[in-house]
């Protein structure tokens, strides 16, 4: 379906991105910070409520693919859940940054879990069927490549306002984080909302109509839980899923740290950090998807791919330990850079629909929800590693949220963790990527079986 989608369609599908990665730019880059630093919950402890309500939202995402694998909605089987799935990450979002005076760690740690749980189930929720549509919008290689750019441009988007929002009202309220943070969950409820309505919109007539949905089983959760491990034996999708596992370890650990090292390591304030540095790297990150694109199509999703994963990963862990401490230009320079490297990760997105395909050819069955649900898991599991692996080492390399000031030894350890640590494993999962067996001419053979197979029903259904 969708052979030929308009510019239209295909920037209104992305446009749901545009508020879910808003909250999570926010919450991946202030929230640790917030809860550690401003709220005051010891960093071990904020790490592990984090990891947790993470593990949990993670193992609701595969049955979130599953449930709308198998929905009957007259208006489709994706677009039904986005209005009450962002209504639903608008409230949370406000409710997880705007906590109550509380007396006790304990306090503390429930409100934080309880908060992010709903945060995560909501984004869930929106984010499961919205990948799960984008695979089904379009069946040709080069169009599925752009509807994921489209939706990472979104994506990109909603991370500069997420990064950009609390920090410009930061400015305004004095340094009053608690009230910046606050004041910047309400505002997100803007893109939440409308990015979702301009989805549903601009799809309107291409979700997969309700009486074609598959499976017509009544819906189980052993039956889900099964169907989970079924996508590990897929080697196609198991070697992608695996590099992107270690790829999201390092971006979360790399975002949640980030704030810590410019402000503890290169003595920078929270305003130039993100002025210079951050938003910088977010706008060349978006400036790069074309580019990306283009290098697809001329060398192949994979290779383009590992090109840039595996060149972020080793310029990462030689250019921070090395950066002078008070000055701006040097790690300014390296975020154009590093940047434009990170915008390969939109490949990855597009490689998930191709290995689908291997299943649909071998099953002869519509799972792209199940597949989306796994991958969503899989990054939750990612993230919530990452974080707990956060506030654990922070702990043990002796930061400490009361000290304006850390010993050298701690600003040094700071370093390591931010460049070393996180460019082993973006090396790490380029390699995995090099190991992928879905070359561009594998994936064009499964395409014509699958257009032949199609050819063959209609004609026996008399169409």
């Amino acid at each position: 379906m969708g052979s030929n989608l308009s510019h239209r369609t295909k920037l209104g599908y992305g446009a749901a991105d545009w508020g879910l990665v808003a909250v999570e730019s926010m919450v991946q880059i202030y929230l640790f910070k917030f809860y550690n630093v401003v709220v005051g919950l010891p960093a071990l402890y904020t790490g592990l409520a984090l990891a947790l309500a993470i593990v949990w939202d993670a193992i609701t995402d595969p049955l979130m693919g599953g449930i709308s694998d198998r929905s009957r909605w007259s208006g489709g089987r994706r677009r039904p859940y986005l209005l009450p799935g962002a209504g639903l990450l608008a409230v949370s979002c406000i409710w997880v940054f705007n906590p109550p005076p509380l007396d006790s760690n304990a306090a503390r740690f429930a409100f934080l879990l309880i908060s992010f749980i709903l945060l995560n189930t909501a984004m869930t929720v929106v984010g499961v069927p919205h990948s799960a549509l984008g695979s089904e919008l379009s069946l040709d290689r080069d169009q599925r490549t752009q509807l994921f750019a489209y939706k990472r441009l979104f994506g990109t988007l909603g991370a500069l306002v997420g990064l950009w929002l609390p920090g410009l009202i930061l400015a305004q309220t004095d340094g009053q984080a608690a009230q910046a943070r606050g004041l910047a969950s309400w505002w997100l409820a803007t893109p939440i909302l409308l990015g979702a309505w301009i989805t549903v919109r601009a799809t309107r007539g291409l979700d997969r109509p309700a009486d074609h949905a598959q499976p017509k089983k009544p819906l189980h959760l052993w039956r889900l839980f099964a169907d989970q491990r079924s996508t590990w034996a897929n080697p196609f999708f198991r070697v992608l899923l695996l590099a992107f596992l270690v790829a999201t370890i390092g971006r979360t650990f790399n975002a949640s740290t980030a704030l810590y090292y410019y402000e503890y390591r290169l003595q920078l304030t929270e305003q130039e950090a993100i002025g210079w540095i951050l938003l910088p790297f977010f706008l060349t990150f978006l400036a790069s998807l074309p580019g990306w694109i283009r290098a697809a199509r001329r060398w192949g999703k994979k290779t383009a791919g590992v090109i840039g994963v595996f060149g972020l990963g080793v310029s990462t862990a030689v250019a921070y330990p090395l950066f002078p401490i008070g000055e701006l230009t040097a790690p300014l320079l390296y975020s154009l850079a590093g940047g434009a490297l990170a915008g390969a990760i939109v490949l990855l997105d597009a490689l998930v629909a191709d290995t689908i395909d291997y299943d649909k050819l071998k099953t002869g069955l519509d799972r792209e929800g199940l597949y989306f649900g796994v991958w969503r898991m899989g990054t939750k599991l990612a993230r919530a590693l990452g974080l707990g692996l956060n506030g654990v080492l922070l702990w043990l390399i002796g930061f400490s949220a009361a000290s304006a000031a850390q010993t050298p030894e701690t600003s040094w350890r700071l370093a390591l963790l931010f460049g070393p640590t996180v460019g082993i494993l973006f090396i790490g999962a380029g390699l995995i990527l090099w190991r992928l067996p879905l070359t561009d001419e594998r994936h064009q053979r499964i395409q014509h079986l699958l257009r032949r197979r199609r050819q063959r029903l209609h004609i026996a259904q008399g169409d």
